[in-house]
């Protein structure tokens, strides 16, 4: 039972972003109501559909905390060839991505091994933030864990979907950001 309501909670939370993203980026450019009001219909709409549609039953496992743990490690690798080796945010995920996608042929092939590349490209978006937005390596791996833990929560929902990957990364550095505004 708890596992379910994590996972509307999360699924919810992930649709938010998308609302949230969406009507910020509509409004601001068009600045009409009705904009607003088609972005809430539209996401309704697509937020029943996605709902509705059967997720793949995945247990949560001790194992998926190594999500969290890949995920910052594709961010700091990200972050650190962006800003610190100056290669930018786009060559720099480009790299880390690249490299992350041999990891499964360079080892064994088990099932645990062929996850670790998607896990490593969701902080790869992660460590594209602009030295502006993450004050340094400790927004990179709070953000990271928020991601992380969005990544759990949302394994059984929107797969094979495009974007959700980038929803994620932008969700835990949308959320970290947010928090710091609050608190500091």
């Amino acid at each position: 039972m708890l596992k379910r309501i994590i996972q509307v909670i999360t699924f919810f939370l992930l649709i938010f972003i998308h609302i949230g993203f969406l009507t910020v980026f509509l409004v601001e450019k068009f600045n009409e109501i009705w904009v607003l009001l088609g972005v809430i219909i539209a996401s309704a709409i697509i937020t029943y559909a996605y709902y509705h549609i059967s997720p793949d039953k995945e247990d949560f496992f001790l194992a998926d905390l190594q999500d969290v743990f890949y995920i910052g490690i594709g961010a700091v690798i990200t972050y650190f060839l962006s800003v610190d080796m100056e290669l930018g945010p786009v060559i720099a995920a480009a790299a880390c991505g690249t490299v992350a996608s041999f990891i499964p042929d360079l080892f064994s092939a088990s099932k645990n091994m062929e996850k670790i590349p998607t896990r490593v490209y969701c902080g790869a978006f992660i460590g594209m933030t602009a030295p502006q937005v993450a004050y340094g390596y400790g927004f990179i791996l709070f953000a990271s864990l928020l991601a992380g833990v969005l990544f759990i929560g949302t394994k059984n929902y929107l797969n094979g979907f495009g974007g959700k990957l980038g929803t994620i990364a932008f969700g835990g550095v949308a959320v970290t950001s947010f928090l710091i505004y609050l608190f500091f």
